[in-house]
C-alpha cells in the first residue's frame, strides 16, 4: 500500500467516524454506548473500508506494476556517454520517451548505469538485443527494469 492509499484511508476513516458521531445520538445509541467509543469504532472501521476501497481502485485503475512496464535498465555505460548518445542508440529499436543516466556524490559523477523508457513494449523487447553489445568500448547490460521495493 503506498502513501496515497494511506492518506485516502485516513480521510475515509475520518468521514465515517464523523458520520457515526452524528448518527449515534439520532439512532439513540448514545445512551447505551459512549459517543467517544462510537467515534473510535467508526474511525477503525472507516480506515479498514477506506484501505480496501483505495487498494481495489489502484488494482483496477491501472496503477501499480504498469509504472515500469516500458523501462529498461542499462548498465556498464561508458562514463563519458551523454544521454543524447544513449537515446540515439536505443531509437534504432523504437521510440524513446526518456533517458536518465544516474549520477551521484558531491561531484555528480556518472555512475555508469541508467534507465531508458521506451514508448511501447515492442520497443523494449527489440532493444533487449543490445545486451552484451559494444558501446564506446564497453559491453552494455540491458534488462527490463524492476520496481523499487
Amino acid at each position: 500500500m503506498n502513501m496515497g492509499c494511506v492518506v485516502k484511508g485516513i480521510v475515509i476513516a475520518g468521514l465515517l467516524a464523523l458520520v457515526g458521531f452524528f448518527v449515534a445520538p439520532i439512532a439513540g445509541l448514545s445512551n447505551e454506548v459512549p459517543v467517544g467509543s462510537l467515534f473510535a469504532i467508526g474511525l477503525f472501521l472507516g480506515y479498514l473500508v477506506g484501505a480496501l476501497i483505495t487498494s481495489r481502485a489502484g488494482k483496477f485503475g491501472g496503477q501499480g506494476k504498469e509504472e515500469n512496464a516500458n523501462v529498461l535498465y542499462v548498465g556498464n555505460i561508458p562514463f563519458k556517454a551523454r544521454e543524447d548518445e544513449v537515446q540515439r542508440l536505443f531509437e534504432l529499436y523504437g521510440v524513446v520517451k526518456s533517458v536518465r543516466l544516474v549520477r551521484g556524490g558531491p561531484s555528480r559523477r556518472p555512475k555508469g548505469y541508467g534507465f531508458v523508457e521506451m514508448e511501447t513494449m515492442q520497443g523494449v523487447k527489440a532493444a533487449l538485443v543490445l545486451n552484451g553489445e559494444d558501446f564506446a568500448g564497453r559491453k552494455l547490460r540491458v534488462n527490463e527494469a524492476k520496481d523499487k521495493k
